[in-house]
This record gives C-alpha cells, structure tokens and sequence, in this order.
C-alpha cells in the first residue's frame, strides 16, 4: 500500500491527499489506488506540489487519452498541451460559472486537473459539486421521471469562447461541433451509481419537451444541483493540484479576484479509446 494519507475534507466529496510527491512516476499498483480514492471522493486535493507541465501530463497519462479542446481541434491543434488559463485586468476571468467541461463534444474529457501557478492575495476559490449527491438528493418520483430522458447539449452563446478565440473561430467550432445528446440520468462506467448530468452553462433542454416544459424542469434541477448541502469550496495556495472526476461532478471558479492576477495550468483526458 502507498505511503500516503487520504483525508476527506467535504461532506459528500473532496479529500486532500499528503505523503506524495507529484515529481515521482507512481506504481502501477499506487495509480490503482490512487484512482481508487478518487472514485470515492471526486476531488483529490494535493497540497504544495510544484509540479511542472511534464509532471501533470504524467499523472494522468494512464487513466485516459490527452484532451484536446474542440476549439483548438478546428484550429488545426493536434497536440494535448497543458493549457494556461489566465485571468488579470486586460483578460477578465470567464469560468465563473457552474458547469462539466465540454458536455457538448461527443468525446468529452472524464478527468481533470488543476494546479496553482499565481493566486491572487485574496479571493480566487474553485467550487466543486457532487452530482451523486444531487442525484440521491431528488425526490424518488422525479428520480423515476427523469429515467429515460435526455437532454441537448451545445456551446451556448459562446461570449467567454468569442472574447478568447474570436467569433470567427466560435462559429466555425459550432458548425463542426454542434452539440450532442446526452441521458439527464447517467451511470458512471467505474462504479454504475447514478448521478444528475446537466449543468447551466452547456445544457441546451430536454429533448421531447416544449421548451417552456423544458426550461422550468431543467432550472429546478440547476438550481438543486449546485445547493451548498453538495458542494466543497477548495481555497488555493500555490503549489496546490487538484484532481478531479470530470462525469459526476460541477465546478465554479470563483471570480472575486478580478482584477487581480491568476494563473492556473489545466489538463484534462478522454475516454481511452
């Protein structure tokens, strides 16, 4: 067994991980139980790491294949890179806002990382929800209405991807990527517990319904969701990782650092093939 602590920190997700060192390729037995964990908690949390780019595509090279944006896909990238997400004065932060990365490619990514390269002196926390917990949290007769049903996922107005790739490029990724079906109940493939899969940022409606049917639905579940009885707020420091199940869970990057700098390097994998 690895020499290392597994601490939960949340009510119904998030633990922190110490005793490893990122730097170190890990075992394959280490991985095995490394995933493990986060199958249990969906959000690994690993203090004061300072790890390079190498360093986080390594950790998560076992686990799926480099995910590379469908944004980036169009223009012609066919590469996975770690991806700086910076936010100052002259480029405004644009991830606040609850959602699961790229619901509306077909091949979306299933794990996620995060680590801390410049934090703010104050503010800039990153939310993170169970969708487990939004989904045992339903009444059992909505449970069994919304068996079956799917919902429309697309890019949406896109204000966050225009302002960063340009309008000509958005509306290029839109043709190309026009959105995807996807069941409102899903079943995570490693464990088969259901969980709740729409999120405001990326769900479009329900497929069948009238849309005014459609939007009172899907507004009372948004709003179930991302209630704080299902959430952990992680406050960064630098160094920090995060580790984090992309299928069953919602994140927020809070914005209250604006204008202040912060510097952030993401990476995220898909599905083996």
């Amino acid at each position: 067994m690895a020499d290392w602590t597994v601490e939960p920190f949340g009510g119904v997700l998030g633990a922190r991980v110490t005793g490893i060192d990122l730097r170190e390729s890990l075992a394959d037995g280490e991985r095995d139980e490394l995933y493990k964990h986060l199958l249990e908690h969906l959000v690994l949390v690993f203090p004061g790491q300072f790890i390079d780019d190498s360093h986080q595509m390594e950790l998560l090279a076992p686990w799926g294949r480099p995910y590379i944006h469908p944004i980036g896909r169009v223009a012609g990238a066919v590469e996975a890179k770690v991806e700086r997400i910076v936010d100052d004065e002259e480029r405004p932060p644009y991830q606040d806002k609850w959602h699961t990365d790229v619901t509306w490619d077909p091949d979306p990514p299933i794990l996620g990382t995060l680590r801390a390269i410049e934090m703010p002196a104050r503010g800039g926390d990153t939310i993170f929800a169970s969708m487990y917990a939004a989904y045992d949290g339903l009444s059992e007769t909505l449970r069994d209405r919304l068996e079956g049903i799917s919902a429309w996922h697309h890019m949406g107005p896109g204000q966050s991807f225009k302002s960063k790739a340009g309008v000509e490029l958005y509306d290029r990724t839109k043709e190309q990527f026009p959105g995807t079906e996807r069941p409102v109940i899903a079943v995570h493939p490693d464990t088969g517990r259901r969980y709740l899969n729409v999120n405001k940022n990326f769900t479009s409606h329900l497929v069948g319904f009238d849309r005014a049917e459609s939007d009172a639905v899907l507004d009372c579940l948004y709003e179930h969701a991302t209630q704080p009885n299902y959430t952990i707020r992680y406050e960064w420091t630098e160094g920090d990782v995060i580790l984090w199940d992309e299928r069953c869970t919602q994140h927020f990057a809070v914005a209250d650092h604006y204008p202040q700098r912060r510097e952030m390097a993401r990476l995220t994998v898909s599905a083996p093939a």
